[in-house]
């Protein structure tokens, strides 16, 4: 036994392991079935595996045995709270904290983020960008393939050891090609949505990221603080990226707590084949993705009507059936205000 062996949780020990043969060699067919049944032996497994991999990668890999991977990941899950499970015993010890281990932890966290998300050279981005009404898809030098709504905007940089990209407008969709020890990240205004291998669509929307999960596992975390995303859940407060299933929309305002809502996901892909699909929206925000489309820009005039929830598939090129849907069902009509179409509460 080791000195390690005693201190970190099982599963942390486990996803530390299987980082450390998945990054040194190819895995023999009998290894990628064992290798699959643990992923698959507990939902928790797949994210711990990944928080591994970050880990591994903070830590210059090989350079780390897969126990101090181990006993890092339960540092930091103790440090910042991600599940509900009690913390490990080794924390709760008293002479790790008279050592002065939850200080070596808080500055792991600084340490590991530091080199996960380091600001990418402007150099290295490439740009993509699609005008009114247009569409784009992108395949990237992984493999990756990314989808662009119309007047959306996304920078890529990658490079040896990160993929990391920038949704600076718009929504677009990303299909991440696997690779566990080179993590793809995106930055979505004060957000960062970060992926292995897995589908999901990310959307900026008056302030606000949506993230739509479609299939495998997201890690969402504050820009700033590094920490994960809350929502309230049971009565207190839980990552947003351990409660988030395929299926789902993740919103995130710029302050406060995330919410979490079932979707349709031939609906929340339907922008993909140019329809825009709302089911129960405020007027607010069907208005703001019909501008993507419409060179005549429209803007909702009171608090009344933004507020009002639409349902409904249009498609994206038609905004005269956009106009007469919504009004010819609910209290409001259009005027002309300084160049835009205006919905306004009919007096």
């Amino acid at each position: 036994m080791n000195d390690f062996d005693e201190i970190c949780s099982p599963m942390a020990e486990q996803a530390g392991e299987w980082c450390q043969i998945v990054a040194e060699r190819p895995l023999s067919p009998l290894e990628s079935a064992d290798f699959e049944v643990w992923l698959d032996a507990d939902a928790e497994h797949r994210a711990a595996f990944e928080r591994a991999s970050f880990i591994w990668r903070a830590l210059d890999g090989r350079a780390a045995p897969p126990e101090l991977v181990a006993m890092r990941m339960d540092a930091l899950s103790a440090l910042a709270g991600q599940d509900d499970t009690p913390d490990p015993a080794w924390w709760r010890r008293p002479l790790f904290r008279r050592t002065g281990f939850g200080a070596l932890a808080a500055s792991l966290v600084a340490t590991m983020t530091f080199a996960l998300f380091p600001p990418a050279p402007a150099s290295s981005a490439v740009e993509y960008a699609t005008s009114l009404g247009e569409r784009r898809v992108v395949m990237l030098g992984d493999g990756s393939r990314l989808s662009m709504d119309a007047a959306s905007e996304v920078s890529v940089a990658y490079s040896k050891d990160r993929r990391e990209l920038e949704l600076k407008s718009g929504r677009a969709k990303f299909d991440v090609a696997k690779d566990p020890l080179k993590p793809f990240t995106v930055v979505a205004g004060n957000k960062i949505i970060v992926a292995t291998g897995t589908s999901f669509s990310i959307e900026m929307l008056n302030g606000e990221v949506n993230v739509v999960l479609f299939e495998g596992h997201v890690a969402v975390l504050n820009r700033l603080t590094k920490r994960p995303a809350a929502i309230p859940s049971g009565g207190k407060l839980g990552a947003a990226d351990q409660l988030l299933q395929p299926g789902q929309e993740l919103s995130l305002p710029d302050s406060g707590f995330a919410k979490l809502t079932d979707v349709d996901p031939g609906q929340a892909r339907s922008w993909e084949s140019g329809q825009l699909s709302f089911a129960d929206e405020p007027l607010a925000q069907a208005v703001e993705r019909m501008n993507r489309y419409s060179r005549s820009k429209f803007a909702v005039g009171d608090a009344a009507a933004a507020k009002l929830q639409i349902s409904g598939v249009f498609n994206s090129d038609d905004v005269d059936g956009f106009v007469s849907g919504v009004t010819e069902v609910f209290p409001v009509e259009t005027v002309r205000r300084g160049g835009k179409v205006v919905f306004v509460t009919k007096k």
